[in-house]
């Protein structure tokens, strides 16, 4: 699949990773949630296969069911153009036995720290009644940072099935076969428990235990021939390291660990200096496991028979001889060659009487115990000359920590990773592989992290939002917060009009800040009083302000036009979508009342713009009025 390719308008093929017998696997990315993610999909030649289809099926269906950190995950399952695929988290490493073949030999404790996330792993599975059947380094991940993740439940199966397990067909890969699966037995969590043997002595020793020029020859070492000694290999071993592959792959299942959580706890104690004189594990014939001490067969074996075997017998005389020239001072052997006696029996007659010698073995053995002290500092200073602490670098930039690694005697991986920081600069150290304070052979090549810059987010379009809600999410996220308010007869009061930020630019929500202009309802306006002003005063302020008045004439007095009252009064604050109303004058004299003395009033008005006029009139209009409102 060529590279950029979009599986169902969401996964970005980046690049292929590899490929198996039934599938083909890709880097892609995930361009809803901005993730990186391994796409597992069958090849186009094995889609119409059911097995295979039900074993992609079967992985899905096992992953999904567990939840542990060193599982990878399945996150999404689909078919793409007829294929089935699996979409699982990305791992940035390689899977163990490349690891293995690129940093062999592997310390100790590296290999013990590796497979206790491995036996984690596994305890999760079988506790969740799955067994793995196919463990091998193949199916391990382990990223730049030495964390594992096992993958690949293909052929995995729940403990109480055997839709995939049928007498005499062998499942799982052959080099970590369990005995009693090559006999077509059905396989078990202590199945799981060898294979875990297995790829402990591959940590250990960079090759399987049984190799052979056909799959029948393997299987039937796998069945009859003990597991070689990785001790042979490495004499600098632990034993105790090697007592666990010794009963994680004893021929009878029911000698090895109970469950994967039992093999780590003594996994987890096997480089104590307090198991330093731990006896070699020998797996019973007869069913009881037992530890044979190394000194066991010399301690029940029977002594050489003395020369003499009379010597327990001998006369008084000869005890006496030997007693006399052990006073004297005579060497052992010199009092041996006198009284035709063993030097053992020697020493025994001597020590029962009381009497001290002196016993060359001891200078002897002494001698060789100081050469062998001196050999022993001698190598160890060797050994630490040509070891070195990996110091700490971070936040130094990648030129600064290559030179204090040079000057180590260390080499710099020429590829570097990066992650998000918010307390580290973007282009400095955050960690190194090996970590700071491990101790290296000079020459280990050591892996840098740089800092990529906090994580950027993309920003919101929270215009007409509330504003009081959007900033307390926004400051619950890291975001500095500010205010400005604008009046607005289009946008309610409370809500945001603008924002300082686009809507979808990338920020670090800790490192920005954002300017919202909040609506502050239509604008407010202090209304003056234009009692006794004019007419046109009014209106010449009512249109600079956008605020709608009403005028009503009344008879009066007064001159024409003149402000007589006001709906509200002078120095009172509204918005501009308020309505005013002023009374003003007709400027006319009172007049009485007609004839009948009754009076009556009719209002004609007339608008323009934001102002009304509405005139009052007495009976009928007057002369002036007509003439007024003609004019």
């Amino acid at each position: 699949m060529q590279a950029g390719t979009i599986i169902d308008g969401r996964y970005r093929i980046i690049r292929s990773l590899g490929g198996g017998g039934m599938a083909n696997v890709y880097q892609a990315w995930d361009q809803y949630l901005d993730r990186d993610v391994t796409l597992k999909m069958i090849r186009l030649d094995m889609r119409d296969r059911k097995d295979l289809v039900e074993r992609f099926h079967q992985e899905a269906t096992a992953a999904t069911a567990l939840v542990n950190p060193h599982i990878v995950q399945v996150y999404d399952v689909g078919q793409y153009d007829g294929s089935n695929y699996m979409v699982m988290e990305y791992v940035d490493g390689m899977d163990l036995k490349d690891y293995i073949n690129e940093h062999f030999p592997i310390p100790f404790q590296l290999v013990v720290d590796i497979m206790l996330q491995i036996l984690d792993a596994v305890q999760a599975a079988h506790q969740a009644g799955i067994i793995h059947r196919d463990l091998k380094p193949q199916n391990v991940l382990i990223d730049r940072d030495n964390q594992v993740k096992i993958t690949d439940f293909g052929i995995a199966v729940g403990k109480s099935s055997q839709d995939l397990t049928q007498t005499h067909n062998v499942i799982g890969s052959l080099h970590y076969i369990s005995p009693e699966q090559t006999r077509g037995e059905v396989a078990s969590t202590k199945s799981d428990i060898y294979a875990l043997g297995v790829m402990l002595y591959q940590l250990l020793t960079d090759k399987v235990p049984y190799e052979g020029d056909t799959a029948a020859t393997v299987a039937l070492k796998h069945a009859t021939e003990p597991i070689p000694s990785v001790r042979d290999f490495d004499p600098s071993i632990p034993q105790p390291l090697e007592n666990v592959i010794l009963k994680a792959t004893a021929k009878d299942p029911s000698q090895r660990y109970d469950s994967a959580a039992d093999m780590a706890a003594d996994l987890k104690t096997s480089l104590s200096p307090r198991r330093a004189r731990e006896p070699k594990f020998i797996p019973a014939e007869d069913d009881e496991t037992r530890l044979m001490p190394m000194s066991e067969a010399a301690a029940t074996a029977p002594e050489s028979a003395p020369a003499n075997s009379a010597e327990d017998d001998d006369s008084a005389e000869v005890v006496r001889q030997i007693i006399d020239y052990g006073r004297k001072g005579y060497p052992i052997e010199e009092i041996s060659r006198l009284v035709d006696r063993t030097p053992k029996y020697v020493r025994k007659v001597l020590r029962n009487n009381g009497i001290k010698f002196r016993d060359p073995r001891k200078w002897v053995l002494a001698a060789v115990g100081l050469v062998g002290l001196l050999v022993a500092a001698v190598v160890a200073m060797r050994i630490q000359s040509s070891y070195v602490q990996v110091p700490e670098l971070s936040n130094l930039t990648q030129s600064q920590a290559s030179d204090k690694l040079n000057q180590l005697g260390l080499k710099v991986d020429s590829h570097v990773s990066y992650s998000n920081s918010k307390t580290v600069a973007s282009g400095s150290v955050i960690k190194t592989n090996p970590a700071s304070g491990a101790s290296v052979k000079k020459g280990t090549t050591v892996k840098l992290t740089l800092s990529s810059g906090a994580e950027k987010v993309r920003f919101g379009d929270y215009t007409d939002s509330d504003y009081g809600s959007t900033a307390a999410q926004l400051t619950a996220q890291g975001y500095t917060v500010n205010k400005e308010m604008k009046s607005s007869s289009d946008v309610p009061a409370g809500k945001i009009i603008s924002q300082s930020i686009r809507p979808d630019q990338r920020v670090v929500p800790s490192d920005t800040t954002v300017t919202f202009t909040v609506s502050s309802g239509p604008a407010k306006i202090s209304v003056p009083d234009f009692t006794g002003r004019s007419r046109s005063d009014v209106e010449s302020w009512a249109n600079s302000n956008g605020v709608k008045v009403n005028f009503r004439t009344q008879h009066d007095s007064s001159p024409k036009n003149q402000v007589l009252s006001q709906s509200t009064p002078g120095g009172s604050n509204i918005s501009t979508d308020t309505g005013l109303e002023f009374v003003i004058s007709d400027g006319s004299q009172s007049s009485s009342a007609s004839s009948n003395g009754a009076s009556s009033s009719s209002s004609a008005s007339s608008t323009t713009g934001n102002v009304t006029t509405q005139s009052n009139n007495n009976g009928q209009q007057s002369l002036w009025d007509q003439l007024f409102n003609h004019n």
